[in-house]
């Protein structure tokens, strides 16, 4: 037993310095173990102080002293040796092997053990140039990661010691760990109640991604090959039936992500049961046309009669409703019973005849108008389930909220209120005189309006800026037929911004438009700034002053002026850029209260340019390129000022990457979807000069290109350099043509 080592032990074993660059090299690489050892660089320098003796010396008085059972200066020694040379593998080996035997009081101990020990051994593997003190070094690592329940780099350092060297014991203790922890087949599944029954089996670890073939190690009886999907780590059989018993195999030697096979095939007998009696409804669209056919879509599963009941939520409790957890979710059975009882009459309770063909999905149309007659302004909510359900009070039933109406709302708003609009769902006309009421959250009707001729109806802003029980929750909108519809002001808004039309937040009071007469500058220039004061409505601001405030690329306050009213809102001021001011991009913003946030800004850059003196045209003949047929590319180059571009060098290069479409299949699509095309580069080689009249031409030829079935394109860099050195850059593009016959989808 040895001896338990206290604080002193820890400040001796805190001594592991960084890992050299050449670590990257090695297979085995822990982020945390690296930084670790980055963090404790500082430690073994500050506890070693200064050493005198030579590493071998201290190693040996090391080695003495634990000899001795005298632990604490056998690693205070080590300390000092790793010091003196950080670079020697083998004496952190040593470290890692002395924490190892190191007993511990307690847990907390033996886990900053184990972890000093792992540390110390990660290093000792970074930095030994031994294959055997790199398969030591990981046994440890593998061991001590083993004790602390990590088991896969437990497993992934003992396979790469294996690698490096065979050893009995290791390869027991490799092999035991990989049945118990390793890549293995944990569970399976099947799932019956699709259309399109699947057998799923879900594994320890990830699998191959979609782009590998997994169907050579699944095996389906009477089943030549198999479809096999993957995702993440499940596997699943495709393309099964109800009511049919398979006999699926999955090989051993699947493989998997973390460099491990399936050890040993597994034999399963699956049954495929007939599906469960079902009930859906097919989306959560809520508003029927007021004229037409009024059927809601129902779709069941192997039942012949489905239970179907409607209920009507009044207008006092439609606030609640539409506002509330409650709108277009599907309720249980105890929820219905305590929707009926609080807030919702029921008015209509009954049965529907559907056919029944086995596990089919079948799709019957519910005559609402039918059913219910005229219908009363109000949401509707209609639940259904299968005859053959058993009564449970918690069971979700499918649910399809409603409405009957030919008005369609749509709201916006702004800093001016609530914008409403109402049209007509069957023709899209403006709908005028319909009362639209704005009702709070607390159930409160905080202002009625009616819209105009062209539909619209307006809220003044104190109306929209109410809080808590105040706020604005839903419109409703009635004409003089009683028809009736509704909008929600606390759902989501429609948002259009992933498509690139986001415009900026709408300023409340004063808004300047503040602009630059160009975008950059050099030093010693002046900066032209223009300023247009506009109200909310978009009316010149007239007779306010604005500060206009510079600042620099840093930060700092450049220049800050006060300038008045120029006539009709506007506002300028020339700021004089010093030759020695910094580059980058400038900031101009305006104030009308300077204490306050900025009404407007803009920026500018400062930069070190100067202009291009050449101009150069790329052009070809050639309509494609392919391996077969180079392309000749033709150069025309001209000084600005109309001298030919004469005798000046060329350079450039060629990149093949895919292509959006291929020429003359517009909007056909080739290869498969999820291909990953990696473009390839090639420099162009030995390219002429100029000739006095500026010209060159030169042939290209297309000597490599990606594998890959899809479309492609290659794309001419080049390059004319001035006599200063400067070039001036222009590309060109030729469609790459295909060797063969393409398929193509025109989606």
């Amino acid at each position: 037993m040895f001896a338990v080592v206290r604080a002193g032990l820890f400040a001796a074993l805190a001594v592991l310095a960084c890992v050299p660059a050449g670590a990257a090299e090695k297979a085995f690489q822990r982020v945390e173990l690296a930084d670790a050892a980055i963090r404790l660089e500082a430690e073994i320098k500050r506890d070693a102080g200064r050493v005198e003796k030579s590493a071998s010396v201290l190693r040996q008085e090391a080695e003495a002293a634990f000899n001795r059972n005298d632990y604490r200066n056998g690693l205070q020694l080590l300390g000092q040796a790793v010091t003196a040379a950080p670079n020697d593998g083998a004496t952190w080996l040593r470290l890692a092997r002395a924490i190892l035997q190191i007993g511990a009081a307690n847990e907390r101990e033996k886990a900053l053990l184990l972890e000093r020990a792992s540390t110390a051994a990660y290093v000792a593997y970074q930095r030994t140039a031994s294959r055997n003190e790199e398969a030591e070094s990981l046994v440890i690592l593998g061991r001590t990661f083993a004790e602390r329940k990590l088991w896969r780099p437990a497993l992934d350092a003992l396979r790469l010691a294996l690698e490096l060297r065979e050893a009995a014991d290791v390869r027991a203790q490799y092999e035991r760990l990989r049945d118990e922890h390793g890549f293995r087949l944990l569970d399976y599944s099947v799932d019956a109640e699709a259309s399109s029954p699947r057998a799923c089996f879900q594994f320890s670890e990830g699998l191959p991604g979609k782009r590998a073939d997994l169907s050579p190690f699944v095996a389906v009886g009477g089943v030549d090959r198999p479809a096999v999907t993957v995702d993440e780590k499940q596997l699943c059989v495709e393309g099964l039936k109800h009511g049919e018993r398979y006999t699926v195999t999955l090989r051993a030697g699947l493989p998997s992500v973390v460099k491990e096979t399936l050890a040993k095939s597994a034999d399963f007998t699956i049954y495929v049961r007939d599906r469960k009696p079902f009930v859906r409804f097919s989306g959560k669209t809520y508003v029927l046309p007021r004229t037409g056919q009024h059927g809601i879509p129902l779709i069941s599963v192997n039942t012949d009669i489905v239970k179907v009941e409607i209920f009507r939520i009044s207008d006092r409790s439609l606030t609640d409703a539409v506002i509330g957890s409650d709108f277009q979710r599907n309720l249980d059975r105890y929820e219905i019973d305590q929707f009926a009882a609080e807030r919702a009459a029921r008015v209509w309770k009954g049965e529907l005849a559907v056919e029944r063909p086995l596990n089919a999905d079948v799709t019957t149309t519910f005559p609402v108008d039918q059913t219910l007659g005229e219908l009363a302004p109000g949401v509707y909510v209609m639940v259904a389930e299968p005859k053959e359900a058993a009564l449970n009070d918690y069971g979700t039933l499918a649910t399809q909220w409603f409405i009957v109406s030919d008005l369609g709302l749509s709201a916006y708003y702004g800093n001016d209120g609530i914008h409403v609009f109402v049209h007509l769902l069957s023709t899209a006309d403006p709908k005028g005189l319909v009362e639209v009421r704005l009702v709070s959250r607390s159930n409160e009707v905080l202002a009625t309006r009616k819209t105009d001729g062209t539909g619209y109806a307006h809220f003044e802003p104190g109306l929209a800026r109410g809080e808590g029980g105040l706020a604005p929750a839903l419109l409703i909108a009635t004409d003089q037929r009683n028809d009736y519809a509704f909008l929600s002001l606390k759902t989501p808004p429609f948002d259009l911004s992933d498509r690139g039309v986001t415009g900026r937040v709408m300023p409340a009071g004063l808004d300047a438009f503040v602009y630059t007469e160009r975008g950059v500058y050099r030093s010693g220039e002046t900066v032209h700034v223009t300023a247009l004061l506009r109200d909310g409505r978009g009316t010149a601001a007239l007779g306010a002053p604005l500060t206009l405030v510079v600042e620099r690329p840093d930060g700092v306050e450049y220049r800050r002026a006060v300038v008045p009213d120029q006539g009709v809102g506007g506002h300028s001021l020339s700021v004089a850029i010093t030759p020695t001011a910094s580059t980058g991009t400038w900031r101009v913003r305006a104030y009308t209260d300077p204490k306050g946030s900025p009404v407007g800004e803009a920026t500018f850059l400062v930069e070190d340019y100067v202009p291009d003196r050449l101009e150069f045209e790329l052009t070809s003949t050639a309509s494609g390129i392919s391996a077969a047929a180079p392309a000749e590319l033709a150069i025309s180059g001209r000084y600005l000022y109309g001298a030919p571009a004469a005798e000046l060098d060329l350079e450039g290069e060629l990149v093949v990457a895919a292509a959006k479409e291929r020429p003359g299949f517009a909007g056909y699509v080739f290869g498969p979807s999820d291909e990953e095309v990696t473009a390839t580069r090639t420099p162009l080689q030995d390219l002429p000069l100029t000739d006095e009249q500026g010209k060159a031409s030169f042939r290209v030829s297309l000597d490599k290109q990606p594998e890959t079935t899809r479309p492609l394109q290659a794309q001419f860099t080049i390059r004319m350099a001035e006599s200063g050195g400067r070039a001036v850059e222009r590309k060109f593009a030729l469609p790459v043509v295909p060797s063969g016959p393409m398929i193509g989808v025109k989606p």
